[in-house]
């Protein structure tokens, strides 16, 4: 990870000294090697920061360096030192973030040649990149962020070429609701319609898994309070029937306040995630304790008994009911 950022610090210090190529040939725009089989091409990336991860834009910013490096015996040279080449004048695989929505370029392409002919290119980008976000289990779910580079080329022409030491992610991010970890390298062949043939692409996988304090503490817990104040109802006695209707129908109006406030949480998506399901269970509890409310008072007018009886047993069914939703919400 340090040999990578360190290697990034080097080829920016030569490429402030490097003197330009000699380019004297006019076959430098094709591909190197193309009669001996695809060309290597040497992928180098470092995360550097992760600065926020967006669910409702299903989106996430961040800071990546790469340096990409080839070898075109046609570019070997005399010189000590490496020389710069003109990026228009010379071939090169053509690589692109295709998942990328904007992105600042914070250095130049400049290609840098070595004696040997080896051609080095670093390259840093800051910008927001997309993510098909999987929010089933939201609040305590895990999402896999994607670097999708893609070169103009198939892997008949040039074949990536990476260790476990080349792709890194910085200890630190700046993300602050998840933790972030590489999960894995995929290289494979897409065939893109609009361009009418394959591509090679490079898939650098990222698990970003949840923190769910803020949720708990911030969202979780006063939801579970106001559906708390519709239990209270049935421990004030039946005779306070303005307090007793009020307290109830105050719960239910504060449950949809509150879900309207968590709408631009997350995207609108199609399926239930599993704190939609707790709220739509905590909404039928909240409105059961209103509609029982309401019957013990009906129902106090021509019998005593019952209406007492309901009064008690609900004491101990909307506790009961709130813990079932709460287990086949988030447990199940």
């Amino acid at each position: 990870m340090r040999l990578i950022f360190l290697l990034w610090l080097v080829t920016s210090a030569n490429a402030a000294v490097a003197a330009n190529c000699a380019l004297d040939r006019d076959d430098l725009l094709q591909r190197p090697g193309q009669e001996s089989g695809p060309t290597d091409v040497r992928l180098q990336v470092y995360i550097n920061d992760i600065v926020s991860i967006n669910d409702a834009q299903q989106s996430f910013t961040g800071d990546v360096f790469l340096r990409v490096a080839w070898r075109d015996p046609r570019l070997a040279h005399t010189g000590e030192a490496p020389c710069a080449a003109d990026i228009r004048a010379i071939w090169w695989p053509e690589l692109q973030v295709m998942n990328r929505r904007s992105l600042e370029r914070v250095r130049e392409q400049r290609p840098l040649v070595m004696p040997d002919g080896t051609v080095g290119m670093p390259l840093r980008g800051f910008g927001e990149f997309g993510y098909r976000a999987n929010l089933s289990d939201f609040p305590f779910d895990s999402q896999q962020l994607e670097l999708d580079i893609l070169s103009a080329y198939d892997d008949k022409a040039i074949h990536f070429v990476y260790g476990p030491e080349d792709i890194a992610l910085a200890p630190r991010l700046s993300v602050a609701n998840f933790t972030v970890a590489l999960e894995g390298i995929e290289q494979r062949t897409e065939y893109i319609t609009a361009t009418g043939r394959e591509h090679a692409r490079l898939l650098i996988q990222l698990e970003a898994t949840r923190l769910t304090g803020f949720y708990t503490w911030q969202q979780l817990v006063p939801l579970f309070l106001v559906v708390l104040m519709a239990w209270i109802v049935f421990w004030i006695p039946r005779e306070h029937v303005p307090s007793r209707i009020g307290l109830a129908a105050t719960s239910m109006l504060t449950l949809i306040a509150y879900r309207f406030a968590m709408s631009s949480v997350l995207p609108p998506i199609a399926y239930l995630t599993r704190l939609d399901l707790f709220m739509i269970g905590a909404s039928v509890v909240v409105f059961s304790a209103l509609a029982l409310a309401v019957a013990v008072t009906y129902v106090m007018d021509f019998n005593e008994a019952l209406s007492e009886r309901i009064h008690v047993a609900a004491r101990y069914c909307i506790p009961s009911l709130l813990a079932l939703i709460a287990w086949l919400a988030f447990f199940s």
